[in-house]
């Protein structure tokens, strides 16, 4: 046999997984580029040099107070480790803790607990720091219509604090990056404007329109993180929140990118390190989005893996029994899939076929344990298979 190590159960074990194979399948493992961890010195770095702003403490002299957006555990944004040196910033401008707010951007997600908070930043902050857990439906302040006629309806903590700052990180997201200003929009945006977005907004301005919401909302400073398959800090950039958000996606597409094969039986996407529930797992496949490689040959099988030690999760604008969801059901990969009319399967101790259904719909085939998928891609395609294996496919990045 030979076996594939893959990292598994993000927040939880955060431990890996071994995917065995018979020794006749041929196996390609894609890695990203990657990079090493840049360590706290780093971290200081970056922001002692943002992008587009003046460096973070001198933005907040004057100011009455700070609020900073980070978001939850369906994200591995290492915020325990960034924080620290944010708040030593705005202290070193005037705002000590007692000025500081953290609004946790959920967006459409569940609320998050003190076992989550202390998981994301730590016990100290836990106990230091003012934490307010984001509620989409209600808190809210609203500043009119988008240019989209989007109703802008934002976390009202957070829209009344005097220096806005969010510290997510940017990660793949097919065509487009996560990052930046989406821990606005949706991050910190009621159910309806982020219902509204996700429907109604044309794919071709839908990040210029995301980042207009959070100038009328006025971000004024973003941390964003890039993180390598050990999970650790291989760049980062911080400032303005678009001159510093492209200036990352330019280091993402280097860092993040993995080889794309040709042509393969079947294509093995781990849903690590957004692998803590089902609602999230189709992320596993970002690495397809986008690729001029068309990676599956006709009838092959997308395989979504997926530790989810939280189920299938929850997500009250796009989980299962959601209009928008029974709107736009196309199976894994969503609307977005560059690999239509494919087998689809979702391996997943963390699930049974009940949530895989509601979910990803009737087509898509569970499997509850290991063996199963093997034997399931050894009928199908016989034994020298070819797979190919994306291990961390949430955060690897396949387009040009």
């Amino acid at each position: 046999m030979q076996t594939v190590s893959v990292p598994w159960s993000m927040w939880y074990e955060n431990t890996h997984f071994e995917m065995t194979f018979p020794d006749t399948f041929q196996v390609t493992v894609s890695h990203m580029k990657g990079g090493p961890d840049i360590g706290d010195a780093g971290i200081r770095k970056a922001l002692a040099e943002p992008i587009g702003a003046p460096r973070l403490h001198d933005l907040a002299r004057g100011r009455r107070d700070a609020a900073i957006v980070i978001d939850d555990l369906t994200r591995p944004t290492p915020t325990y480790r960034t924080l620290p040196y944010i708040l030593e910033e705005l202290a070193a401008g005037g705002l000590g803790d007692d000025k500081v707010r953290i609004v946790c951007g959920v967006a459409a997600h569940r609320a998050v607990t003190r076992p989550d908070l202390i998981k994301k930043i730590g016990l100290d902050l836990v106990e230091r720091i003012e934490v307010v857990v984001h509620n989409a439906q209600d808190n809210l302040e609203y500043y009119g219509l988008s240019s989209q006629g989007i109703p802008i309806w934002v976390n009202r903590d957070f829209a009344r604090s005097d220096l806005k700052l969010t510290a997510g990180m940017i990660t793949p997201r097919g065509r487009i990056f996560g990052g930046g200003s989406k821990l606005i929009l949706p991050g910190v945006s009621g159910w309806q404007s982020i219902y509204a977005n996700h429907s109604y907004c044309p794919d071709e301005v839908f990040r210029e329109h995301i980042d207009e919401v959070a100038r009328i909302v006025g971000l004024e400073y973003v941390v964003n993180p890039m993180l390598n398959e050990e999970g650790g800090i291989m760049a980062m950039v911080a400032g303005d929140p678009q001159a510093a958000y492209w200036k990352g996606v330019e280091i993402g597409k280097v860092l993040y990118k993995s080889f794309v094969p040709m042509g393969m039986d079947a294509i093995i996407c781990n849903a690590w390190p957004k692998d803590t529930e089902g609602t999230q797992a189709a992320m596993a496949a970002v690495p397809l989005y986008g690729a001029r490689e068309q990676a599956l040959r006709e009838n092959g099988t997308l395989v979504i893996t997926s530790a989810c030690p939280e189920g299938l999760g929850y997500h009250s604008v796009m989980g299962p029994g959601t209009s928008f969801k029974m709107r736009n059901r196309s199976g894994i990969g969503g609307s977005n899939s560059a690999v239509p009319q494919i087998r689809q399967v979702m391996f997943s101790p963390g699930m049974n076929r009940y949530d895989v259904k509601a979910q990803f719909g009737p087509q898509t085939i569970f499997c509850k344990t290991w063996p199963e998928v093997v034997a399931l891609l050894e009928k199908e395609y016989g034994p020298a298979a070819k797979v190919g294996v994306f291990p961390c496919g949430a955060i690897q990045y396949g387009g040009d």
